[in-house]
């Protein structure tokens, strides 16, 4: 077989269901392939969308997610998918088309050196150069991709060797050995961590991504806290980590989270960091948690570049989540939890109490539409669902996260790290088609959602019942905010006035949809919405001037925490 036929049967002995991509020149033996083989391929109407998707499907599977693209501005396009998947560990497992080999380095038509512009937001990036090195090399690859702290790996391979015969025997090599130092495991830790929250008076679990990526580490952290009664609060990315209704969940923990979950990492004076980062949006001022500071810090995290990176840890350990909560439970000692965690949950829960985010006190539905009751209402009409909720970036990925509840591992889908725009509708799209049995519910803001609206046509082709929520606010909300709160109202280039009725352009692509601009035609529109058999866009105009409320200031302290209306 040739070079081409070697990848597509490569992808099929590995159980790939799909691949999503975009076609062109140098990679057309790999098409001529994909024909032949009759495997299954998404034709999206943009790389960008076909690595978003492929985002998408892994994010919610934990599989490799595959993407396929030509060479120069196909390759490119792939760009901020890579970096979006790097800085969320999300296995993308991405096959380029390059110039021939004698080509390479002469400017060549579509030439971009694809390896060397992704290294530093992939796992690798790996250049073919020898037709013998091709399988290995996919094997490695691929077992890359999900081998420790997930990631995308991409494989570029120029066009004369897709299309040169390869020995139809297989090689079953198992790639590179690569020597690791020996890692501080959680069973070497136990008595330690113990020890620490023993002495603790007023300790706070702190979950993120890497706990819901963790197969089992869910349940075994759920258990863990029913145990001990340590209160857990969580990153954007380890939201659906805990139920949020578990007596024991403080909520979202940082720039815009919860009263309750940011009081309590202002005073806590242990922190069991399980799975996160301490990143900026996190912890806005790393200077307060220095050596001299009288608070703990443990830190699990599986891969050890993380563990003291941005807050200095006192007991570091660099492992898996799970297996983290399974040596814990496993060393649990028969011991009287201490009087003063009492004091400390019930002041917290107080504060949980007071300051409910679902309190329809501060965001009552009524013709203002506010966002945060629009997103409370179409939540609750999935509450016996088990929907999987997916955002764009802006503040309709905070309204969502904040007032649409989650209660299983995986089924919160949005972009942490890089904060990319337009990965709303094709993250929808690769989670529609790995779980055809849930809901998939979109929110996007009327920016983001016109970055990829395109891919409104896979949608379509797809048949998918996605459900689309667009909140309109005209304007890139988040900047209109922050320019409101720190630039003296000085909006520039925040407002979009000329955006289009997006149902017009659904319809255009066989899609129905409702405009929404009252409480009551937002009722009628959302159970239009909830009992839709196919693809569904709800189009809700909202107000520019609505905030995203809590809120801390970046690089200001949880005291500096701005509530609704401006209280503190």
């Amino acid at each position: 077989m040739n070079g081409a036929m070697t990848v597509v049967t490569f992808l099929e002995e590995k159980g790939v269901p799909f691949a999503f991509g975009y076609p062109g020149g140098p990679i057309l033996d790999i098409y001529d392939a994909i024909y032949k083989r009759k495997f299954n391929h998404i034709l999206t109407r943009h790389e960008q969308g076909a690595v978003h998707a492929a985002e998408g499907y892994a994010k919610l599977t934990g599989k490799p997610g595959v993407v396929i693209a030509t060479s120069g501005p196909g390759a490119t396009n792939l760009v901020t998918g890579l970096a979006d998947a790097f800085l969320d560990s999300v296995p993308i497992f991405a096959i380029t088309g390059a110039v021939a080999r004698d080509s390479i380095g002469k400017d060549a038509f579509q030439e971009a050196d694809i390896t060397g512009i992704t290294q530093p937001i992939t796992k690798y990036s790996y250049l073919v150069m020898s037709p013998e090195d091709l399988y290995p090399t996919l094997e490695e690859a691929w077992k890359l991709t999900t081998e420790g702290r997930n990631g995308p790996v991409l494989v570029n391979i120029p066009k004369d060797i897709l299309s040169m015969e390869i020995a139809c025997k297989l090689p079953t090599g198992h790639g590179k050995i690569m020597h690791r130092p020996q890692r501080k495991k959680a069973d070497n830790q136990v008595e330690n961590v113990y020890h620490a929250i023993w002495q603790a008076k007023r300790p706070l679990m702190i979950i993120g991504g890497g706990l819901v990526l963790s197969e089992n580490a869910p349940s075994l952290m759920r258990e863990f806290t029913e145990k001990t009664g340590i209160p857990v609060a969580f990153t954007m990315m380890g939201k659906g980590g805990i139920d949020e209704k578990h007596e024991n969940s403080l909520g979202l923990i940082g720039m815009h989270g919860t009263p309750q979950a940011d009081k309590a990492l202002d005073e806590a004076d242990l922190l069991l960091a399980v799975g996160c980062r301490f990143s900026d949006r996190m912890i806005g001022n790393p200077d307060r948690y220095m050596d001299d500071r009288e608070q703990v810090v443990i830190h699990v995290d599986i891969d050890p570049a993380e563990i003291s990176k941005n807050i200095h840890a006192n007991i570091e350990i660099e492992d898996d989540a799970a297996n983290f909560f399974t040596c814990m439970l496993s060393g649990f000692p028969k011991k009287s939890l201490p009087k003063a965690w009492q004091i400390w949950r019930e002041k917290l829960f107080a504060i949980r109490e007071e300051y409910a985010l679902d309190n329809a006190k501060h965001y009552p539905l009524d013709d203002s539409l506010f966002p945060q009751a629009v997103v409370r209402e179409i939540s609750k009409l999935y509450k016996n669902d088990n929907p999987i909720l997916v955002t764009d970036v802006g503040q309709n990925q905070l309204y969502a996260t904040q007032h649409f509840r989650v209660s299983s591992p995986r089924s919160f889908l949005t972009s942490g790290g890089l904060g990319t725009m337009g990965v709303g509708l094709p993250f929808g799209i690769g989670a529609a088609l790995a779980e055809k049995s849930r809901p998939v519910v979109v929110f996007v803001g009327d920016g983001g959602f016109q970055m990829t609206i395109q891919e409104l046509g896979t949608l379509c082709e797809q048949h998918l019942p996605l459900k689309i929520i667009i909140l309109d606010n005209q304007s890139l909300g988040m900047i209109h905010q922050l320019q409101k709160v720190f630039c003296k109202q000085r909006y520039s280039a925040s407002a979009m006035l000329a955006n289009p009725d997006f149902c017009t352009i659904a319809k255009a692509y066989g899609i129905d949809g409702m405009k929404v601009t009252n409480k009551e035609e937002l009722l009628k529109g959302a159970k239009a919405l909830h009992d839709a058999k196919g693809p569904f866009v709800l189009h809700v105009l909202t107000n520019a001037d609505m905030m995203v409320y809590p809120m801390i200031p970046a690089g200001k302290n949880p005291e500096d925490i701005l509530l609704f209306d401006d209280e503190r």
